[in-house]
């Protein structure tokens, strides 16, 4: 890769572009620089590019990334797990899902040098910040973002992440700082006996991403073993009984 230029080329979205939907973010083109196998189901994608130079976002916030599948271009979001805005690189893990979807058949196969064109920053998830303790609960495709949260969480915080995997224990780097006895990983009925009989203390925010039934059933169990729902931040992130949208948003070349 040439070295890059010291400052940042990227261009906002202009405000007519899909419909108005992204003004804010902006058009990034991205550099391939590494790829790291953190696990046989987990690669890591480290990204450079002089557009991610400075470049400003809220942890738990991702890219819309621009993948190619035969003759089509389909669009999916990766959190942005770590960035180094000085040095214009950004880290994103893709779970690999056995091969399926265009963003697992891309990653599986990437090499250093490839180019994806992205739109970001992304996503209006963040920290609570006048909770007193934070309560994650996801799955495997939302670990990068509750990763990124809790690492950007102070000092000392109290903050527990039910990691529901079908993996196993400790599948992937567990994020920095966090100490062990926070991370619990389950599978899905381990995760709803817990929720069952939890409740959760005042003052706490619960988060809880991952697919659809899961969201929805932990979110029913926190809020029916105390918790407000105005504390609960959710949102799914796939469905088991069917495939992701095609994202035919029209092309920004």
């Amino acid at each position: 890769m040439s070295e890059l230029p010291p400052v940042s080329t990227r261009r906002p979205v202009p405000d007519d572009m899909f419909g108005g939907r992204l003004k804010g973010s902006y058009l990034l083109d991205l550099e391939v620089v590494g790829v790291d196998e953190i696990t046989p189901h987990v690669r890591l994608i480290t990204m450079a590019s002089s557009d991610l130079v400075g470049f400003e976002y809220t942890p738990g916030q991702d890219l819309l990334f621009a993948f190619p599948d035969g003759d089509l271009t389909l669009r999916r979001r990766y959190t942005i797990r770590r960035s180094d805005p000085a040095q214009g690189v950004a880290d994103f893990e893709i779970e690999l899902h056995d091969g399926r979807g265009p963003a697992t058949r891309w990653a599986a196969k990437a090499e250093v040098g490839e180019h994806l064109e992205a739109i970001g920053p992304r996503g209006g998830i963040s920290l609570r910040p006048t909770a007193t303790s934070h309560l994650f609960v996801i799955d495997d495709s939302a670990m990068p973002a509750a990763f990124a949260l809790l690492e950007a969480l102070p000092a000392g915080t109290p903050a527990t992440a039910f990691l529901v995997t079908r993996h196993g224990a400790k599948s992937r780097p567990a994020p920095a700082g966090a100490p062990a006895s926070s991370l619990l990983w389950l599978n899905e009925a381990e995760m709803l006996e817990i929720l069952s009989d939890l409740h959760p203390a005042a003052g706490t925010a619960a988060y809880i991403f991952g697919e659809r039934h899961l969201v929805r059933t932990a979110e029913e169990l926190l809020i029916a073993g105390g918790l407000d729902r105005d504390a609960v931040a959710s949102k799914a992130y796939w469905r088991r009984d069917q495939p992701n949208a095609s994202h035919g948003e029209p092309s920004w070349n």
